[in-house]
């Protein structure tokens, strides 16, 4: 009997307070069926996988309340949501391998949530038969001196304040230079067609090993001052970047705005290759 750990998504209907969804409605920025389908899926979804695990000893946790302990002994994580929840797992402390499954196909891309719900009890027999194929997807290692964490996606290195200038000191393999900017992306190739992308950086094509990183909205450089050199760069394979911001007030977010990491002016941020794969259960 194998120990897992279920990790669940909730739905916005239920994230919603009920006067800010009359609210909504009444202001038709959305129609009922955009909220109520959703979470009728993903609740016929999360039914059918508990019923597919009821032969094993499982522990079943929201992914709001996750903590990187909480998968401490677990022989197997799965995750019913989309790709934000597979994000906040990926904080996990644990080398189990992940089956994750796409709890609402009709609206969710859910490109690292590899399984529909009708695969999961053949993907379920093939783990415990030892006979399921494991996908290693590269992740990148984030290391402060005050902890270490690995992105799957992309991380936001910017202000807390939206409307604040992020100023920074850059160094890779190449040189070093300051930035003024709205901030930096850092991105996995898995990542790179995501905000990155939508930031001005090219899509590396494949998922692979790789280190990319973009400025957004670069400050205009003075009259007589050196335009800066590092705007953007790809390491294929990654190799490494640092990021020290000279200001109050910046964080890292990664994986979406689920995980924040303040940082102190002068506290070095390290991006490199040294992370050890996610490992997911794969579909024939």
């Amino acid at each position: 009997m194998a120990r897992i750990l279920l990790v669940t998504k909730t739905p916005l209907l239920r994230r919603l307070r009920q006067d800010d969804h009359a609210r909504l409605l009444q202001a038709r920025a959305l129609v009922p069926d955009q909220l109520e389908g959703p979470a009728h899926r993903h609740d016929a979804c999360l039914s059918a996988v508990r019923t597919a695990l009821a032969s094993h000893t499982v522990r079943e946790i929201r992914v709001e309340d996750l903590v990187p302990r909480d998968a401490a002994g677990i022989d197997l994580v799965v995750t019913v949501g989309g790709d934000g929840t597979v994000f906040t797992a990926n904080t996990l402390a644990t080398d189990a391998p992940f089956l994750t499954v796409n709890s609402d196909p009709a609206s969710s891309i859910g490109h690292f949530a590899r399984a529909t719900v009708a695969q999961v009890p053949d993907l379920l027999a093939a783990w415990s038969a030892g006979r399921v194929p494991i996908e290693s997807v590269p992740r990148l290692r984030l290391k402060t001196a005050s902890g270490t964490w690995y992105i799957l996606n992309d991380c936001l290195f910017t202000s807390t304040n939206p409307a604040a200038m992020t100023r920074a000191l850059l160094e890779c393999p190449e040189g070093r230079e300051i930035h003024r900017s709205s901030g930096l992306w850092i991105a996995t190739a898995a990542g790179s067609t995501g905000a990155i992308h939508s930031a001005g950086c090219r899509p590396v094509g494949r998922e692979g090993p790789a280190l990319l990183w973009q400025v957004r909205e670069a400050f205009l450089m003075r009259d007589g001052e050196e335009a800066p050199r590092f705007l953007t760069g790809l390491q294929d394979p990654p190799r490494w970047l640092k990021l020290t911001p000279v200001i109050p007030g910046i964080a890292c977010y990664l994986d979406g705005p689920n995980i924040t990491i303040p940082l102190a002016p002068g506290q070095v941020v390290e991006f490199s290759g040294e992370a050890p794969p996610l490992r997911l259960l794969r579909p024939a």
